[in-house]
């Protein structure tokens, strides 16, 4: 008898999709554990690999050894390799492609010694002429001790003044975060509402639960009282947000509670970075992460919390392999690992508010305010009317008017619209030909500030043509209006005011965000515009006026969660107005005032909304009350695009009789980046099936090739 260690290498090959056996030497024996990351020999090469299983047996004829450990020690615990195996049933992706997404590309890769975090101590007092250098000494010795990467989300060319002033014994590096980086702010005293959640959630270690609270009603401070539970009882916690933007006040405010035991997980962070990020998560040298998406696979060895910030967030769905959705992954670790989750939001999905409503999940509610204050006044403007009245404009003469009243009163505004560019579309008004990407369908979007026309899904940009490629036409016109006409609006009207933007095209880096957060923050700017990532959970209590732009951007697209992301959007945008001191109001312009998903923002009204749609869902079977699956098929050419979706559809409604098959059709957007696409769109209503399910898609995609397949779809586009 041998010992044998079965392997997943890492190769994304369906016929490779399976676990290979190969011997421990003697050389290796007592040093190779499950989960160890490992190289093999596959074929002619050599191949790094994830040790799923051990046991003593009889090796085959021709069984080969395990060449090398990548890494002293394993990479991942038993509960994630069960995970992942979990993920390749659910989300039907490869074994290779759920562990690539829990080991990060620099482990995986990693040769030599890991990286050294580094801590910054102030010594005595330096005084010196204002300088990047002074300010530097200056917010390190405000906190005692500061890591360096903290120090450089504050000031990212901090580099040559750090090493200056080590080199003027200024400041002491520490190799190892000291043992007095404590807390730097007390709890809060909770209201009533909170301190019932916070019992209700202490009460049940291990259970998910749903917390429902209107905007500004304090869900995080309710996460820190149940963290700071977590880490009484050596307990790691981590905390996962929709959108990067949100990262720097959220880890200022956890780092004022909780000091240098907290750390950032997200997608700007340096290899070396993420490296050492995920090694001390794993040696429990860290107790506290925030972080996006990917970081629910981080490799907490004492898990007792997880929170999901703004659950309701599709950005927490991955849209490529592994297609899962960071929700249900977090779900699935709190069940088996015993860690208490936390689905927060103002506008929970019509999905968590079921499953809270039938007793899946634990459920809580924060109906007010904190600190007594009030909601923001809500007034819908109908911009119908406006036409009607022969005023043309992107503001209503009622915005207008706040505008100038908040700005007169040295107050903050924030105007969202959740479109890039200048102009959403361009048109030849002699032959109505709207300028259309030569390879998606999808009209271009004109960019002033570079002069060019824009694809926004291939990325392709133009020149803005003089005459219409159709005609000839000279009568080019710019229609709709994206962020940057927006800002050039307010330019116009009001030139004094200090107007800053937010959108896909000005925050390309992770400091954008940063530098955006802190500048309006600290009063910096008057005026801040934006898309929809300005309208999650960021707190500017200077803020007390708030201009929905268009409130109907997303509510007649093809897509069943219209009406829902319409409500959430106006809800959350309107949220960000009146969280300091200074009274709120909201003016949401719509061409749809009395569609519920409008009306019932204006009020605040989620149980309203809720009870809506919950109803809309279940007479046409949609999630809840149905498995969905969307099926996309792509080609270079229509017709084999078009032929191949018929025979998939119809062996889908000849095998699941049972099921709901809707389609083929060509798809919302039938051509991207040159290819053509063809949907079906699968509802299945027998949960105790869906493995087979799974298995026969997997198998069709297999046969009839260029067909990806997603469980619970959040785009259908």
């Amino acid at each position: 008898m041998e010992k044998l260690a079965d392997v997943i290498i890492d190769r994304v090959v369906e016929a490779l999709d399976r676990p290979f056996t190969y011997r421990v030497p003697p050389s290796l024996a007592g040093r190779v554990a499950v989960g160890q990351l490992v190289t093999v020999p596959f074929r002619s090469s050599r191949v790094a690999g994830v040790v799923r299983s051990l046991y003593s047996g009889e090796p085959g004829p021709g069984t080969r050894e395990v060449e090398a450990l990548r890494r002293p020690d394993p990479v991942l615990t038993p509960a994630l390799l069960e995970l992942a195996e979990w993920m390749s049933d659910r989300y039907l992706c490869y074994l290779a492609q759920a562990l690539r997404a829990m080991i990060p590309a620099a482990v995986r890769r990693e040769r030599g010694a890991r990286p050294q975090a580094v801590w910054y101590r102030a010594v005595g007092v330096r005084r010196g002429r204002p300088s990047v250098k002074q300010e530097v000494y200056e917010y390190i010795a405000q906190h005692q001790v500061m890591d360096r990467r903290t120090v450089l989300d504050a000031f990212p060319n901090a580099g040559p003044a750090l090493r200056a002033l080590v080199a003027e014994e200024a400041l002491e590096v520490l190799m190892r975060a000291p043992l007095t980086a404590g807390p730097h702010e007390g709890a809060h005293m909770l209201t009533h509402h909170q301190s019932d959640a916070l019992s209700a959630l202490l009460r049940t270690p291990g259970r998910p639960w749903l917390l429902e609270g209107v905007t500004g009603s304090g869900k995080t401070e309710v996460y820190l009282a149940l963290i700071a539970e977590a880490l009484a009882a050596e307990r790691q916690s981590l905390v996962l947000l929709p959108e990067i933007s949100l990262t720097p006040q959220i880890v200022t405010r956890f780092r004022a509670r909780f000091g240098q035991e907290v750390a950032v997980w997200h997608s700007g962070l340096s290899q070396s970075e993420r490296r050492s990020t995920w090694d001390a998560v794993r040696l429990g040298e860290v107790s506290v992460v925030v972080g996006a998406r990917s970081a629910v696979f981080l490799p907490f060895p004492h898990l007792g919390v997880i929170v999901l910030d703004e659950e309701h967030e599709p950005s927490y769905k991955q849209e490529e392999h592994p297609r899962y959705h960071a929700r249900e992954v977090a779900l699935w670790r709190g069940q088996k690992e015993g860690a208490t989750v936390v689905l927060g939001s103002a506008t929970p999905s019509i999905e968590s508010r079921h499953a809270a409503e039938t007793g899946k999940i634990g459920y809580r509610r924060l109906p007010e305010r904190v600190l007594g204050r009030s909601l923001p006044s809500v007034a819908l403007v109908d911009m119908r009317q406006e036409l009607q009245d022969g005023h043309r404009d992107i503001f209503s003469r009622k915005l207008q008017r706040a505008l100038a009243q908040t700005l007169g009163r040295q107050e903050q505004v924030i105007l969202f619209l959740n479109r890039r560019g200048f102009s959403t579309f361009v048109l030849c008004r002699a032959c109505g030909q709207a300028l259309q990407c030569p390879d998606c369908s999808v009209s271009l979007t004109y960019h002033q500030a570079q002069s060019r026309l824009n694809c926004h899904y291939c990325l392709r940009d133009f020149p803005v043509p003089s005459h219409c490629p159709e005609c000839g036409s000279e009568k080019i016109r710019y229609f709709g209006a994206g962020t940057e006409r927006v800002v050039a609006e307010v330019e116009r009207l009001f030139p004094a005011a200090r107007i800053v933007r937010a959108d896909r095209d000005t925050l390309t880096r992770p400091q954008d965000y940063a530098d955006l957060y802190h500048r309006f923050y600290r009063g910096d700017a008057d005026v801040l515009v934006g898309t929809q990532m300005i309208a999650k959970g960021m707190d500017f209590p200077g803020v007390s006026l708030v201009g929905v732009v268009a409130a109907d951007t997303a509510l007649h697209l093809p897509d069943y969660r219209s009406a829902e992301r319409t409500f959430q959007l106006l809800v959350q945008a309107g949220g960000r107005s009146g969280r300091g001191q200074i009274p709120g109001q909201v003016i949401i312009q719509t061409y749809n005032p009395d569609h519920y998903a409008v009306s019932l923002a204006q009020d605040h009204d989620y149980e309203h909304f809720y009870h809506e749609e919950i109803a809309f869902r279940s007479a046409t079977r949609y999630p809840p009350f149905a498995e969905l699956w969307l099926l996309v098929l792509e080609g270079e050419r229509e017709a084999d695009v078009s032929e191949k979706a018929g025979r998939a559809a119809g062996y889908l409604r000849q095998r699941w009789t049972r099921a709901e098959v809707l389609g083929p059709a060509p798809a919302p957007l039938a051509k991207v980046r040159g290819q053509y696409r063809y949907h079906i769109l699968m509802k299945s209503f027998e949960p105790g099936r869906n493995t087979q399910l799974g298995k026969d898609l997997k198998r069709l995609a297999s046969e009839i090739g260029q067909l990806s397949i997603t469980r619970d779809p959040y785009f259908l586009m």
